[in-house]
């Protein structure tokens, strides 16, 4: 038992800050919140950090496999537009990916996430040449560090029928024995798994009605949602209505994938009437601002149209709290009229994938009888932090430099800003990797 001992409550959405009390936790659960509760249990282990804990930070739409290309030192022809983009780098980089660049690629984006107070993360990983077992090698990672996460291949046709296949058995074949994990592990006394799995497919433009329909059996067998690329830039919308004569979203439903385990990743050129129809589905859809904003591929100007947005990365990091204050940014840029607040609601909401996937357990409050994935914080404003601008902080002051400590299901992964890994030596071997890995990608020209 542990003792989380004088901390102020900070929840993000709905805002709240509270007078110092403690935290008990039990195992992986919060047990009991109140004032001087380290009396009641002084057997417990007691941990005081002053300052501030929040529930953890939820990444809703990651690329760990694109963790080794930050500073890429590889040809890369010019680009006329974002298909090409796709071409000359990332389906480039994914190609040269084997299982111990996966392997430290994942290492290197968890380690990353911790330390941003990211406690969950949800990957949709790529490597057609190293796709099966390559979410166990993407769970190593997460298991290592200590990351909870959601996991999927990114099924495609790119790479061919066999290709598209293969990304069909590794999503079946990870998700069925997550299913099987769980179920021995009361048998055996040991926890269930940190991380669950989606049914990823790389985008509508790359994935044939034979490829959906096989997408659309995984997903009933295993009891997962999907989690898939969508009108990210025009050429997708239109190629939909070209080739399949339906927007994408109207094609998705009509296959029975829309849902509310279904995450779409950007949804730029999406119409009012698919946004309609996902709303009433009650789909995810993850926003991505600065990746949109490196893609120059536009700006999702009905984001506020959505139901349920929530906010990922798209392998830029897991710094929730920037991609959040880019959110906001972005969209004053662009003459929106929302207030951080509903950036903040929507990085708040990404706990609602997590308790559609992890059935039976309760993330994004700090109460009792939620899982204990917490972020501690030593933010200590020149202004007062309080309920009604927390919002205010949220924009012009919090940061990821002040996360002091990381807890992911009763465990910390970071404490007092040290690892409880080996932090250190996943760097060092991730810089030796990449070496490798952008040798590989000039071996592919």
């Amino acid at each position: 038992m542990l003792v989380i001992s004088g901390v102020r409550l900070l929840h993000l959405y709905p805002p709240s800050v509270s007078d110092p009390v403690d935290i008990v936790i039990e195992g992986s659960k919060i047990i009991k919140v109140g004032q001087d509760l380290h009396l009641i249990y002084p057997e417990a282990e007691v941990y005081a950090p002053g300052g501030y804990v929040s529930p953890g930070l939820v990444c809703s739409h990651n690329h760990f496999y694109s963790a080794l290309a930050r500073g890429l030192m590889v040809a890369i022809a010019p680009s006329k537009d974002f298909v090409q983009q796709l071409e000359h780098l990332w389906w480039r980089l994914d190609r040269a990916l084997d299982e111990d660049l996966v392997r430290y690629s994942c290492l290197s984006g968890a380690s990353e996430a911790v330390f941003s107070g990211a406690t969950s993360v949800i990957d949709h990983h790529a490597s057609p040449n190293c796709i099966d077992g390559s979410l166990d090698l993407l769970r190593e990672g997460f298991d290592t560090v200590g990351l909870r996460g959601i996991l999927c291949y990114e099924t495609t046709d790119r790479n061919g029928l066999e290709g598209a296949a293969a990304g069909i058995r590794e999503n079946e074949r990870f998700a069925l024995a997550l299913d099987e994990e769980k179920r021995e592990a009361p048998k055996k006394g040991i926890p269930e798994p940190l991380v669950e799995a989606a049914i990823g497919a790389h985008a509508p433009f790359t994935v044939s009605e034979d490829t959906l329909d096989a997408l659309v059996q995984v997903c009933k067998t295993t009891g997962r949602g999907l989690h898939i690329h969508a009108a990210e830039d025009k050429f997708d919308a239109v190629d939909s209505r070209y080739r399949f004569h339906q927007d994408i979203a109207f094609r998705l439903d009509e296959a029975n994938l829309l849902g509310p385990k279904t995450i779409i990743a950007h949804g730029l050129f999406i119409s009012p009437e698919e946004i309609e129809l996902c709303n009433e589905r009650q789909v995810y859809l993850a926003h991505n601002p600065r990746s949109n904003m490196n893609n120059q591929v536009g700006y999702n100007h009905a984001i506020g149209a959505w139901k349920r947005p929530v906010l990922g990365t798209d392998g830029i990091g897991s710094d929730m709290i920037e991609e959040a204050k880019f959110a906001f940014f972005k969209h004053r840029d662009a003459g929106g009229s929302l207030w951080m607040d509903s950036f903040l609601a929507m990085l708040q909401r990404g706990n609602e994938i997590l308790e559609q996937y992890f059935p039976g357990k309760r993330f994004g409050r700090i109460e009792a009888g939620y899982e204990a994935d917490l972020t501690f914080w030593d933010y200590d404003p020149p202004t007062p932090l309080l309920a009604a601008n927390l919002a205010g902080h949220g924009a012009f002051g919090l940061s990821s430099r002040y996360v002091r400590s990381t807890m992911v299901a009763g465990r910390f992964a970071v404490k007092d800003r040290r690892a409880c890994f080996d932090a250190e030596g996943i760097a060092a071997q991730s810089r030796e990797q990449t070496k490798r890995l952008w040798q590989r990608m000039e071996d592919l020209r």
